[in-house]
């Protein structure tokens, strides 16, 4: 979060800023600011996360199996 000026005025042959508004990047903004770096660790992690989720919920299945063959 930071302030911009958003209106310019000329005081005493000086430019001045009389009107301040607080700018907030938003999400995608700053998702586009990331470092290759960044975004490979953000993919690997999401990958990861996907992996133990999958690799969790078969381990749940193969619990929750009765043996029965039909």
């Amino acid at each position: 979060m930071a302030y911009v000026c958003e209106t310019l005025q000329i005081v005493n042959d000086v430019q001045t800023c009389v009107a301040w508004v607080i700018y907030k990047e938003s999400w995608t903004d700053q998702l586009n600011n990331l470092s290759v770096a960044q975004v490979s660790a953000l993919l690997s992690a999401t990958a990861l996360i996907w992996y133990v989720a999958s690799a969790i919920r078969t381990y749940l299945n193969l619990l929750a199996h009765d043996g029965d063959i039909k």
